[in-house]
């Protein structure tokens, strides 16, 4: 007996379903939300199986009320008695603050024989929508762009005051480089300090032909900024045969240049070995020559 009545009570159930209204109910995860922020929004439909449904579509723009639709889906589950569920869900967002409303949206529904759909609505839901600033906090409108200073708005007692102050701090600096430099060598000067440093190299390396390279590009070097010739590129023979006629030096001083750069070019290309007095010579004879032409002191 339960089971025919069971069996009853399911027939007038299903009897009873293909002619119900279908059943909604909308709702959202969140009521509270920050700008920007999500929730879903739900409709929920149960109707019976024979039953057309028609969630609502929001396109093209995407939208309901002031919220936009990001997502959407669709999901249906088939119950007892000739009965389904129907959820369509909607993730939304918005961009503005305050307490809002979903819209009531419209669900169309309708079974085959039905010459037009017929439609129910959703309730509308309130949710509000807080902003991520703290409370109490003073929002400043966003200035526009600043146009280019005009000729009646430059501080020109202020742009004279910064110049002149660079050009303070330019003087400072190049006398204070000045003063840490010293005095500026002359050409004697140098030359005989650069003499002795390759003396000291050579006693200290023992490279015999080095010393007489370095010597002679010494001397070569010291005339050069005496006396404004191209020593250094010329042959020693060019050379020579340049200051024949020049006043710039002594006959004497000429024939002491002319024996000590024959010196070194036979120890620089014709591999000869100087002995130790030789050596010495040609140091000698390099200072001798410096001595000689340097500037004279005035009396």
């Amino acid at each position: 007996m339960p089971i025919i009545a069971l069996i009853l009570i399911g027939i007038c159930t299903y009897a009873h379903a293909k002619n119900a209204e279908p059943v909604m109910r909308a709702d959202v995860t969140r009521r509270a939300i920050t700008i920007g922020d999500h929730t879903i929004y739900s409709i929920t439909v149960r109707a019976p199986k024979g039953l057309g449904i028609r969630l609502p579509s929001f396109a093209p723009n995407n939208k309901i009320g002031i919220f936009e639709v990001k997502d959407h889906g669709v999901s249906v589950k088939n119950g007892l008695f000739g009965m389904k569920t129907i959820t369509g869900w909607y993730d939304l967002t918005a961009y503005s603050t305050g307490k809002v409303e979903i819209p009531s949206v419209g669900v169309k529904y309708g079974s085959g024989s039905d010459k037009e759909l017929k439609t129910a609505k959703t309730e509308a839901i309130s949710i509000t929508i807080q902003s991520v600033l703290p409370k109490n906090t003073t929002i400043n409108d966003i200035k526009d762009i600043k146009g280019p200073l005009s000729y009646f708005e430059i501080n020109f007692f202020l742009v004279i005051g910064i110049l002149g102050l660079m050009g303070v701090c330019a003087l400072l600096i190049y006398f204070r480089r000045k003063m840490q430099r010293g005095p500026v060598k002359l050409p004697h000067e140098t030359a005989l300090e650069e003499l002795e440093a390759i003396r000291a190299s050579l006693l200290q390396a023992g490279d015999v032909k080095a010393f007489y390279v370095h010597i002679s590009d010494c001397i070569r070097y010291y005339i050069e900024r005496s006396f404004a010739v191209k020593a250094s590129e010329m042959t020693t023979e060019e050379f020579l045969d340049s200051l024949k006629t020049s006043p710039a030096l002594t006959m004497e001083q000429k024939d002491l240049l002319k024996i000590f750069l024959s010196a070194c070019d036979l120890v620089k290309f014709a591999k000869y070995s100087p002995t130790a007095q030789e050596i010495e010579r040609v140091f000698v004879s390099a200072q001798k020559f410096i001595e000689e032409t340097r500037p004279k002191k005035e009396t």
